[in-house]
């Protein structure tokens, strides 16, 4: 019983490891003794190890298992998820995996990750603030164009549908890049659906090992940067469009559908980017559990494990 060849180790700066299988991939956590201990599997036998170590059986155990479950030990995979009610509401369909296609392709595009592009992205940005604020007539004036005919609304609603579902497929490609950029795996993209509603999900679970919060946290707030461009783009064709004109109309879908979704995204009551910024800026794993965890021990007047933050970056 050992690790595969492929697992390696990662280690993080807040003082704990990252065992990090790339195969499919999968991570775990672990202290400095786990670490010791791991490293001695294959080498000694089991009993003598815990007895180095001074773990009880039930605990080497339960490491053993968390090994398994990860597919860390040589024999061993991730076992596939369970059944549950709430996939009939919420399930995935993975497509294909991008990741040799991200590999070809994310030379050409490093220079966005650039310093001086994203100043120069800010300046942009703020820019366009000030337009739309400058323009809001022209803007609520597209808008009446697009929705006062009822009778060309069924065609635009389709119309805010696929520049709906580019927006999103934009979106994942943000995310996908920016982990391919900072050296991590992107295994799969795929259908998303949620209370019947489709979408798409890229899997950026790589982005645990990456040791810079920093890094962890563009990963995540990349897909909600390029929602924001588009808008900041659509909306520049918007009042260069002659007025009346199919163009301005589009371009008015296209700023809606991002900005619709960029205020979904930013929820961070669901599990959706909102949630997993904050889990990426705090540097707090399964956040939403622990803070119930958290104000339960408040209510209960205990005291509770958490450590205060004192370090974001």
């Amino acid at each position: 019983m050992q690790l595969k060849s492929e697992v390696h180790w990662i280690q993080h700066p807040d003082g704990y490891w990252i065992l990090r299988n790339p195969e499919y991939p999968t991570f775990l956590q672990v202290n400095n003794i786990d670490k010791n201990v791991i490293c001695q599997l294959g080498k000694k036998p089991i009993p003598a190890i815990a007895n180095k170590y001074d773990l009880t059986i039930q605990e080497f155990q339960q490491l053993l298992q968390k090994l398994a479950a990860t597919g860390m030990l040589e024999g061993t995979e991730p076992p596939p998820k369970k059944f549950s009610l709430a996939q009939i509401l919420f399930f995935k369909i993975p497509l294909f995996n991008p990741d040799e296609w991200l590999a070809e392709n994310i030379d050409k595009l490093r220079w966005i990750w650039t310093t001086g592009f994203a100043f120069f992205l800010c300046f942009f940005l703020s820019q366009t603030f000030f337009l739309w604020l400058a323009y809001a007539t022209d803007v609520v004036s597209a808008h009446q164009q697009v929705w006062g005919d009822l009778s060309l609304a069924p065609t635009n609603l389709l119309k805010l549908g696929f520049a709906t579902m580019l927006v999103i497929l934009l979106h994942e490609l943000g995310h996908a890049f920016t982990l391919k950029h900072f050296g991590g795996i992107v295994p799969e993209i795929g259908l998303l659906f949620m209370c019947f509603m489709p979408g798409m999900y890229t899997n950026t679970s790589d982005q645990y090992s990456l040791i810079k919060r920093k890094q962890r946290v563009l990963v995540v707030a990349a897909g909600v940067i390029v929602q924001i461009v588009i808008w900041a783009l659509a909306l520049w064709l918007l009042l260069a469009s002659p007025p009346h004109s199919i163009l301005q109309q589009n371009s008015y879908l296209f700023m809606s559908a991002a900005l619709v979704t960029v205020v979904l995204n930013l929820n961070p009551l669901n599990a959706f980017d909102g949630y997993y910024l904050l889990v990426a800026i705090t540097g707090i794993n399964n956040l939403r559990k622990r803070s119930l965890e958290f104000y339960l021990d408040l209510f209960r007047r205990q005291p509770s494990p958490e450590k205060h933050l004192t370090k974001l970056f």
